[in-house]
């Protein structure tokens, strides 16, 4: 005899509707229809539970092919009833959490320790302007910048092989 089958016939014997049965393990009375039309299974605290309650050792009520157990016709006084669910209460898994944590915490000092672009102020003629090359700090004035650009229109005008670059 199958597991669905041997649970409705122990419920059936002990005189319990599948809502007393639900309501004695916290779970709905779907989940008890399920488990005895053989679209789910209990999980093992439930059949912990379930094997207490019809008096049948668990190994008896879950082994396929063995015979179902008569149920004595009171439950033991000393079964604990499962705890109940805490209502409102959300579980978050604590590794994935820590992780999260963890990645975002190294992004953040990844950012602090990022060298930040200043941005050059516009500048008069005379103007010197400080930037942060790989040799260090180096003192530029504009016109240092307008040669440079002049050097490299050329340059690349002599590797394209024109006469003339228009602006």
């Amino acid at each position: 005899m199958e597991l669905n089958q041997k649970l409705s016939r122990l419920r059936k014997g002990k005189g319990l509707t599948q809502l007393e049965l639900a309501e004695a393990l916290n779970v709905s009375r779907q989940a008890v229809s399920r488990w005895e039309v053989g679209t789910a299974v209990p999980t093992l605290d439930n059949l912990i539970f379930l094997s207490r309650l019809y008096g049948v050792p668990l190994d008896d009520l879950i082994q396929s092919g063995a015979p179902v157990p008569t149920a004595p016709a009171e439950a033991p006084p000393d079964i604990p009833a499962p705890p109940p669910p805490e209502a409102g209460r959300f579980h978050i898994p604590l590794v994935p959490l820590l992780l999260a944590v963890l990645i975002l915490g190294v992004g953040i000092l990844i950012g602090i320790s990022l060298p930040r672009k200043e941005k050059i102020p516009e500048s008069g003629p005379n103007q010197r302007v400080m930037v942060d090359g790989p040799q260090g700090w180096l003192e530029r004035t504009p016109t240092d910048i307008e040669d440079e650009l002049e050097w490299l229109e050329a340059a690349v005008k002599d590797l394209l092989g024109e006469e003339k670059i228009s602006p």
